[in-house]
């Protein structure tokens, strides 16, 4: 089935709603919402205890941030990450506040005139310290590259 933005399936009763969201991980990132269960597969969109993979030139975090706006009002009761164990909804906003604090230290960091590599450096050790149980840490790099370039 192809769809644009949104499209909505009745599957006798079970109402499911795929989206169509990127640019996050890819052009085409897609989250798919089992609306009568409160359900939501967020596929590379939302992960658990795992940094999320920028993919350039795709990836933006502002647009990641958004999506993750989109995604919070569904309030999910269940939500199924591409990496990591099934979840909450507590994911989403916990995905926001390390994009976030990601954005926020590339940019303090920018303004002290610090160049792109050592930012991306620093930003990756301090976000492996302060979450040294999550996995992929390598992927903050291209994640505070993505933030510094916007």
């Amino acid at each position: 089935m192809f769809f644009d933005r949104e499209h909505t399936l009745d599957l006798g009763g079970v109402r499911v709603r795929m989206m169509s969201l990127g640019p996050t991980h890819t052009r085409g990132d897609t989250a798919i919402f089992v609306e009568g269960d409160r359900i939501l597969f967020a596929g590379d969109i939302v992960m658990n205890r795992t940094f999320v993979a920028f993919a350039s030139p795709y990836s933006s975090v502002k647009a990641w941030l958004t999506v993750l706006d989109v995604l919070e009002p569904l309030r999910p009761i269940r939500l199924v990450p591409s990496h990591g164990a099934i979840g909450d909804a507590s994911l989403i906003d916990e995905q926001r506040t390390v994009l976030k604090s990601v954005q926020a230290r590339v940019a303090e960091l920018k303004s002290q005139g610090k160049p792109v590599d050592e930012v991306a450096k620093t930003v990756t050790a301090e976000m492996q310290a302060k979450h040294a149980d999550w996995t992929a840490p390598g992927r903050v790099t291209v994640a505070a590259t993505t933030a510094y370039k916007e």
